[in-house]
């Protein structure tokens, strides 16, 4: 039997147990049935890659990143060149200037930079603009701030005027210091002798992590969302600066809420020739001048914008226009055979289900437009970045998301049956991630997160949900010796020091090579200890309802030891309560419970309270009865598994996780006896290639947050 390598740890996650002995009754056990079929899978596990410098080609990682990529074999991988890095993800930074040629540093030209002016045909003839300083507006509209070197023009016209192409040194020994200590822009404006009409499409910076996309995942799928506008396509007060350093974070490029065009045509236009740039060898530009790349790339999916409720804050009537005049832009200009299918939405806030509801709503388009894909994204968190028992909080936080997935697709399938949806950001996003001074989480943190993506793909397998996208390949902490800010490091699918994959690329890495589309899942029942304890409890994500009951019939819930509605830690018997918590959560428990066999409280604010705003808060209760223990009805929120029957080989294999900071044993069903299990057996590096163990015993020990597969026997 041929079983697919795959790994989850960067520490060892799972023992296997070799005794031969009978399993204790009361261990925790898996139950499947392997002729209940509940459905087929559509499920594709893949994964997003965003812009930022290690994919630079002068990275020192940049070989071994695009190497771990390709390895993976994931089909719509998703690459998103975005907002933080304009000149990465802008191919036209400034707009047509007709006769006028210009040219603009903004924002760090007291750095050592160089500008570049270039005439098509003939040269520079006339100097009409210059300022060194701060100056503002835009090409045909400069003025001088109150800050400007005095010589700037003269410095230009001896080193332009005269010449078909000039480079401008732009820094303090140029043109002197105008202003001390204020960081100066740099605005030329010049004509050349030939009258031509001027545009600035620049691929320059673009191109390379692009081509090097597209090679990495040749032969498989992908998902391009170039999600950045151009500032001048908005009406904003004045124009937008952007860094003139490709590598430079800026947050505050985009900007504006209303097109200056709008009818949305100009933005279609922009990325009609974006794409035709990728798709048809380049495109002729505003004035009908031919701009050639050569490039012939296959793109099967193109996404309309990101996070679109807060980039831009459209509204749901705001971007579906948009979205009409892309898809039709891109149409006309770049796929008149109609091959690219379109992806909508992308929502940061995946509950917002008036955006569902109003762009699912084909009487809401134009005719023709298609609506092949949604999509929108999920990032869990958690109270502290170095308490790897706070990871555990992912997993009610997943809970309350998977839930939410079933009302959008209820609308999905109300409105829209033939949409397809793709989650197409998935992960963790810790507290004070891009704060360079935030202490760094433990090794164990990428399992924790792999774990959580494991359970939200067995989860909406059976929702039948598309496609899943773990987010994101590289981030990384502040990272001096190569001058670059934080970039979002608990995110990072691979090392930031080497490009190697964590445990969250194994995961994924296995997700991929172990389950595909056409798998069968099966009924899986796990059953958790079966005696009940005295002290008992219960943990529930917010907006979803915690029952207690205690087991013998005539006893009552006699004392409530523990409870929470926040982000409290710990486990059964020992909870402590964290930096969030609401200080009624006893009261309000007692009320609903004291007295009672069974009780069910709502874990919501306005039962509650809201005690830290925007947090992923839940509800632990630990409890008491007035004799026997108590029950805990449903699945145990300790652990998960779920059976499959191969699509193709139709041999039967288990997903196991592991939900907990802690170790648990749990029996196997017999047929897995003598089958195989895929895991990594490292506690230093977390990079090592996995191993594989045939599983001789009847029991199975997951360290904390485990994740495996069982192949069983054929």
């Amino acid at each position: 039997m041929t079983v697919s390598i795959s790994v989850i740890s960067s520490i060892i996650l799972l023992h296997l147990s070799t005794a031969t002995a009978e399993v204790p009754p009361d261990l925790p056990s898996i139950t499947v049935d392997w002729d209940h079929h509940l459905l087929t899978s559509k499920t594709t596990t893949t994964l997003q890659v965003v812009v930022n410098p290690l994919l630079d080609r002068k990275s020192p990682v940049h070989d071994q990143i695009f190497e771990s990529l390709a390895n993976l074999e994931a089909d719509y991988v998703r690459y998103v060149p975005w907002l933080p890095y304009p000149r990465l993800g802008v191919a036209e930074l400034e707009p047509p200037s007709g006769q006028w040629l210009c040219t603009q540093l903004q924002g760090q030209s007291s750095n050592d930079w160089n500008a570049t002016l270039s005439c098509s045909m003939g040269t520079i003839n006339k100097v009409v603009f210059a300022s060194y300083g701060t100056p503002t507006g835009s090409c045909g509209n400069f003025t001088m701030g109150k800050c400007h070197a005095a010589n700037t023009s003269d410095v230009v016209m001896k080193l332009c005027v005269g010449k078909q192409m000039c480079v401008i040194p732009v820094n303090t020994k140029s043109f002197g210091d105008p202003c001390e200590s204020v960081i100066k822009q740099f605005a030329v404006q010049v004509t050349c002798s030939v009258p031509q009409n001027h545009t600035y499409w620049d691929f320059t910076v673009i191109d390379p992590m692009m081509e090097d996309l597209m090679n990495a995942t040749k032969n498989h799928t992908t998902i391009i969302n170039f999600s950045t506008i151009p500032d001048w396509l908005y009406k904003t007060p004045s124009r937008i600066p952007y860094p003139d350093n490709p590598d430079s974070v800026d947050w505050s490029y985009t900007q504006g809420t209303e097109l200056v065009d709008p009818t949305g045509k100009d933005l279609g236009n922009y990325y009609g020739r974006l794409v035709a740039w990728y798709t048809k060898g380049g495109f002729e530009d505003e004035y009908g001048i031919k701009h050639n790349s050569g490039h012939s790339f296959d793109i099967p999916y193109w996404e309309c914008l990101n996070e679109v409720e807060g980039e831009h804050h459209n509204t749901p009537e705001s971007y579906t226009m948009r979205y009409d005049e892309m898809v039709t832009g891109i149409r006309e200009m770049a796929d008149p055979e109609h091959k690219i299918k379109f992806v909508g939405m992308a929502l940061g806030g995946h509950s917002h289900y008036d955006y569902y509801t109003y762009f699912l709503n084909k009487s809401n388009h134009q005719s023709g437009i298609p609506l092949d894909f949604m999509s929108y994204h999920f990032y869990s968190s958690t109270h502290s970045r170095t308490d790897p028992s706070g990871f555990e909080a992912f997993f009610p936080s997943a809970d309350g998301f998977i839930n939410d997935v079933k009302k959008i697709e209820g609308i999905r399938k109300s409105l829209s049956p033939e949409t397809r949806t793709t989650i197409d950001e998935i992960g963790v996003i810790l507290p004070g991630d891009n704060n360079a001074k935030s202490p760094m989480f433990p090794l164990i943190y990428w399992n924790a997160a792999g774990a959580m993506y494991a359970y939200i793909f067995a989860n909406l397998a059976l929702q039948g949900i598309d496609v899943l996208g773990q987010s994101q390949l590289v981030g990384y902490p502040e990272l001096p010796h190569l001058g670059l800010d934080p970039q979002f490091p608990s995110v990072a699918l691979l090392n930031w020091t080497n490009g190697i994959g964590n445990a969250r690329y194994w995961v994924l890495h296995m997700l991929i090579h172990n389950f595909q589309p056409g798998d069968i899942l099966v009924e899986t029942t796990l059953t958790e200890e079966a005696k009940a304890k005295q002290a008992f409890c219960g943990k529930i994500v917010n907006l979803q309802n915690l029952t207690l009951e205690c087991e013998d019939t005539d006893a009552t819930i006699s004392k409530i030891e523990f409870a929470s509605y926040g982000t409290s830690t710990g486990i059964c018997g020992n909870y402590t309560l964290g930096q969030c918590n609401a200080k009624n959560s006893t009261d309000i428990v007692d009320k609903y419970c004291l007295g009672k066999k069974m009780c069910t409280v709502p874990a919501t604010t306005p039962l509650f309270g809201d005690p830290c705003y925007g947090t992923v808060k839940y509800l632990v209760v630990q409890a008491a009865c007035s004799k026997g223990g108590g029950l805990q009805p449903g699945i145990p929120a300790g652990w998960h598994a779920q059976g499959f029957i191969d699509a193709n080989s139709m041999h039967k294999k288990l997903l196991v996780i592991n939900k907990e900071f802690k170790r648990r044993e749990i029996s196997l069903p017999h047929e897995a006896v003598g089958g195989e299990f895929v895991y990594i057996d490292d506690t230093t590096t977390g990079q090592e290639k996995p191993v594989s163990r045939k599983l001789e015993g009847p029991s199975l020990v997951l360290l904390p947050y485990a994740v495996g597969v069982i192949h069983y026997p054929m």
